[in-house]
């Protein structure tokens, strides 16, 4: 986990590394449709604001490969956006929809704002305790779409596509925003990968 200060106000800015999402989505489980769903959107780069409002009807398949989906967000901070998300992701909004009595209009997560980043802070403790880092306990739902950020542009990062894509994706129109409050340092694997590569072992 990468860890910063705000430069004017108390707390920090935390980036999960890719096991730590991974690790964070495996402590919610899987009897919780709702909570997985929500911290799996703030893995795919939605605000928490955005999460309450994601239906079924939002979601589609690339026309290209049905088994790839894109999720529209139709009212986000700067408008209208498409952002990719996991089929494993896809598949639970699928079967949150499914469920008796729930339209293909009604929000697969139930709660509000709020509550969202309620749950995200109520995953400290038990992150804590299990992985004994006490850096669990600054991360909020926003560094939740910070860690996807910055995992989507480093694992892009030689195209030269990969900035615009990941802006796109998550509805920044600013790069000096992007750059300065969500792209953290590279991950320590794309350092020890390209120390390799530059003979620096």
């Amino acid at each position: 986990m990468q860890r910063e200060p705000y430069p004017k106000r108390d707390g920090y800015r935390c980036w999960l590394s890719p096991d730590e999402q991974n690790q964070l989505v495996k402590q919610v489980g899987v009897d919780d449709l709702e909570r997985r769903l929500a911290v799996e959107l703030l893995l795919d780069g939605l605000r928490a604001d955005e999460v309450p409002r994601v239906t079924k009807r939002d979601l589609h398949a690339l026309d290209v490969d049905a088994e790839r989906y894109l999720l529209q967000v139709s009212e986000g901070k700067t408008g209208y956006r498409e952002t990719p998300i996991s089929t494993a992701t896809a598949n639970r909004i699928q079967a949150r929809a499914s469920v008796p009595r729930h339209s293909v209009d009604d929000p697969v997560v139930s709660v509000g704002k709020r509550q969202v980043q309620n749950w995200i802070e109520a995953l400290r403790d038990p992150m804590e305790e299990s992985t004994g880092d006490d850096r669990w306990q600054f991360v909020t739902a926003h560094d939740l779409r910070r860690s996807w950020a910055t995992t989507c542009y480093y694992r892009l990062y030689r195209s030269s596509v990969a900035l615009d894509l990941v802006m796109q994706w998550g509805g920044w129109e600013s790069e000096e925003v992007f750059r300065k409050n969500y792209l953290g340092r590279p991950p320590a694997s794309l350092v020890a990968e390209t120390m390799e590569e530059a003979g620096l072992v």
